[in-house]
């Protein structure tokens, strides 16, 4: 009877070990930066700015009927997000672009991750890199790009603005 104890005792304490050490082990492995998550929000995040037209955004700063709409700095509900953002850049008006992206990333983009956006090699988001940010951008051991050209119209006397370059740097 003794020998019972001792054996099913014994075959507990090894079961413990032996979850311990796999929680250990995959817990290590769960910190690491995901190239392939990264990589797909880089991608996903200019797609969406690039397919996603103003008119079928639901948001009260960007969207019709939005705060900028509103004040008549969006004119053209059939543009894309990209193209707004290309077309802010053309009137100069970085201001409005990097407050435009902010808002429609940042249900987007993952607290853990971050976006950085330019147009053209000039930095639209954030405005200025912090300390921090930098930090962050420069000890990361993945830095995914994602490019896409932008270019357009402005209102019914087609003036075309662009083509730019718009890059979008997403990293853990």
């Amino acid at each position: 009877m003794k020998k019972g104890y001792f054996f099913t005792l014994d075959a507990m304490i090894s079961m413990g070990i032996l979850v311990l050490g796999s929680m250990l082990i995959f817990s290590a492995y769960t910190r690491l930066p995901s190239q392939t998550q990264a990589s797909e929000l880089a991608q996903g995040t200019m797609e969406f700015l690039s397919s996603t037209k103003i008119k079928d955004l639901n948001n009260e700063y960007v969207g019709i009927g939005g705060i900028l709409w509103n004040a008549g700095n969006i004119t053209n509900g059939d543009n894309t997000l990209l193209q707004q953002m290309g077309q802010f850049y053309y009137e100069g008006n970085t201001g409005n672009a990097r407050v435009f992206l902010q808002n429609v990333t940042v249900p987007l983009i993952p607290g853990q991750f971050r976006l950085e956006f330019w147009i053209d090699s000039r930095m639209v988001y954030p405005k200025e890199a912090d300390r921090q940010h930098n930090a962050s951008k420069n000890s990361t051991t993945i830095l995914i790009p994602s490019k896409k050209i932008v270019y357009g119209t402005i209102g019914e006397s087609a003036e075309l603005f662009g083509p730019y370059e718009a890059e979008a740097l997403v990293w853990q």
